[in-house]
C-alpha cells in the first residue's frame, strides 16, 4: 500500500433504496432492476479523481418472480457486499457508489483513482444454490456515464414498482384485470396554470378531467379514463409524465373491482 494516498472526494452519505432501469447493452435489453445508491455521490458526479469504474457481479442462480434473490440469498448477499466494499476501499482507495438487482444479478459498482488490477475478491456469497463466483471487471469512466444513467432516479420506473402490489390485491380479490374499467387518476399542483395545461393535454389524450382548488390557491386534478389493469403500467406513466412537464405532483390511481 503506498505511503501517501491522494485525498479521495468526501461527502455526507445519502443512501436511499428504489426502483429504476438498466440501459440495454449488447448482450440484454432494458430491464426494471432494484437499486441502492449514494445519491450524493450521484449528485457529485462525475469526479475527476476517480475516473475509473469497477462492476462486481454476482448471479443468484435462483429467484423471485421479480429478480430479486431467493429467500435465504438475500443476507448472504449484503454481508458479502460489506466485505467487498472494504476491500476495494483498503486496496484500490475505491469508492462504493452503489449495486443494481435486476435479472437474476447484482452488479456491485465503484470509482477508482486508476486501474486496480487483480483484488483479492472475498469469496462469493453462499446461496441456495451453492456458492456464487464474483466476477470483477473494470474500464475507464471518466464521466461516469454508468452511475449517472443508472443511479438517477427514474420516475417511471418508481411507478411501475407502486402499480404491482395494488394490481397484485385486486387480483387477489378476484378482479379480472383484461377487462377496461374507468380508471381516475389524481394529480395536484401549486397554481392554475399547471393544473390549467394538464388538463388541455389529458383532455385531448381522450381523458374526462375536473379539477378543484384548495383554501391555499392549489389545485387536484382527476382524469379519468378506461382500461384494463393489464395496461395500467403505460396509462399511469402517461399521465405521471403529462403532469411531471406541467411541474405537478402525481398521486397515482384507483379503479374499483371488475369480477
Amino acid at each position: 500500500m503506498p505511503l501517501f494516498r491522494r485525498n479521495k472526494p468526501s461527502w455526507e452519505p445519502d443512501w436511499q433504496t428504489f426502483p429504476g432501469r438498466v440501459p440495454a447493452s449488447a448482450d440484454r435489453p432494458e430491464a426494471d432492476a432494484m437499486l441502492h445508491a449514494d445519491l450524493a455521490a450521484v449528485a457529485a458526479a462525475p469526479v475527476a479523481e476517480l475516473p475509473v469504474r469497477l462492476t462486481v457481479r454476482v448471479a443468484f442462480g435462483a429467484t423471485r418472480p421479480d429478480g430479486s434473490p431467493a429467500a435465504g440469498a438475500a443476507h448472504q448477499l449484503y454481508v458479502f457486499e460489506d466485505k467487498l466494499a472494504a476491500e476495494v476501499a483498503k486496496r484500490a482507495d475505491g469508492q462504493y457508489v452503489g449495486r443494481v438487482i435486476s435479472d437474476g444479478e447484482c452488479t456491485f459498482v465503484f470509482q477508482l483513482p486508476a486501474e486496480p488490477g487483480e483484488l483479492r475478491l472475498p469469496a462469493g456469497p453462499e446461496l441456495p444454490t451453492g456458492p456464487a463466483v464474483p466476477v470483477q471487471h473494470a474500464e475507464a469512466d471518466p464521466d461516469w456515464s454508468y452511475v449517472r444513467a443508472v443511479f438517477s432516479k427514474d420516475p417511471a420506473a418508481e411507478q411501475r414498482s407502486y402499480n404491482r402490489p395494488l394490481v397484485a390485491a385486486l387480483v387477489a380479490r378476484g378482479d379480472r384485470v383484461e377487462v377496461p374499467r374507468p380508471i381516475e387518476h389524481s394529480a395536484h399542483f401549486a397554481d392554475q396554470a399547471g393544473a390549467g395545461a394538464t388538463g388541455k393535454e389529458l383532455g385531448a389524450l381522450g381523458y374526462r378531467v375536473t379539477a378543484s382548488t384548495d383554501p391555499e390557491g392549489g389545485v387536484t386534478l382527476t382524469a379519468v379514463r378506461a382500461a384494463p389493469l393489464t395496461a395500467i403500467d403505460e396509462v399511469s406513466v402517461q399521465v405521471q409524465a403529462v403532469v411531471l412537464a406541467h411541474g405537478g405532483d402525481y398521486d397515482g390511481w384507483g379503479s374499483d373491482l371488475v369480477r
